[in-house]
């Protein structure tokens, strides 16, 4: 939960225990290894069970952490949790009660085997049942579609307007952008992409870099124009963002393992990310069963 330092301090505040830093470094990264065969099987996890309907939510992106042997690591952390797990706080604000967490530091592959270990058995239950709601990552759609076909897709609508608004603010005078943008943003939830792109035609691009960029979004859109019926979604009553894997990422993986001046070896890493996954997952009782059996 905090760096080693740290907790030889709290270890003294309440517990009157003398220790240091190195030896709860040892005692972690040791449980962290051994952890390493229960999160890399995936097999601690109870099935996946949907009620009436509920949703299966699923999102994943990468986020870099530093390592001392090859410098800055993409991490890949996937989220799951169900609507009955959110808790609307405000208007503007959800809070998700409970998730379930995998994280992989290397390839897509091997983070796409940890998901389907988790969600395959839903799949085949409840197929239009499970929302997968990610950034536009070309090996994400790719697993989706080839795996999970039945299932429904959505596009981040805040990355989608990140995509538009990048063409609008080279293409729109600067008095007109925060306007014409929230007028897109109305449009694109209330009457779907289509209008969208009647809006945008409509701007002049009297250069051939406009031009050019004209045509990149465009493409960007027709690649995901089916992940992107956002009036639908929202009759439906479903999620259109992804800030939750988003907000992820600082929670379980930042918080402990992106602070001021920290480079891991790769083998503290992937210990430290066992740890994480499994504690904000639900499942440290895991790690104090190990605790148990090495005393």
């Amino acid at each position: 939960m905090d760096c080693y330092e740290r907790g030889s301090e709290i270890a003294k505040m309440l517990l009157n225990i003398n220790t240091n830093d190195t030896a709860i470094y040892r005692i972690t990264d040791t449980i962290g290894e051994q952890s390493l065969a229960i999160s890399e099987n995936e097999n601690f996890r109870e099935p996946v069970q949907l009620g009436d309907g509920e949703i299966l939510y699923l999102e994943g992106d990468g986020s870099m952490l530093q390592t001392r042997e090859d410098g800055w690591k993409e991490v890949k952390l996937g989220r799951i949790f169900k609507s009955s797990a959110i808790s609307h706080d405000s208007e503007n604000r959800n809070c998700i009660k409970s998730s379930e967490y995998v994280a992989t530091l290397g390839n897509h592959k091997e983070f796409e085997i940890k998901m389907s270990a988790i969600i395959d058995d839903a799949y085949e239950k409840w197929k239009e049942r499970l929302v997968f709601i990610n950034d536009g990552a070309r090996w994400q759609w790719n697993w989706i579609d080839a795996t999970y076909p039945k299932a429904t897709q959505i596009l981040d609508f805040y990355h989608a307007m990140e995509n538009i608004g990048k063409y609008v603010s080279f293409s729109v005078a600067k008095s007109k952008r925060t306007e014409y943008m929230e007028k897109i943003g109305k449009a694109l939830k209330e009457n779907g992409i289509e209008e969208v792109l009647k809006m945008l035609e409509k701007i002049p691009r009297k250069s051939k870099i406009k031009e050019e960029k004209y045509q990149t979004l465009l493409t960007y859109i027709t690649h995901n124009k089916g992940r992107m019926d956002y009036p639908k979604y929202i009759q439906l009553g479903l999620l259109i963002g992804s800030g939750a894997i988003e907000s992820a990422h600082r929670t379980v993986l930042q918080k402990r393992m992106k602070q001021s001046g920290q480079r891991w070896s790769i083998k503290g890493l992937k210990n430290m990310i066992s740890l994480r996954v499994l504690k904000m997952s639900g499942y440290w009782d895991k790690i104090t069963d190990l605790v148990k059996n090495a005393a």
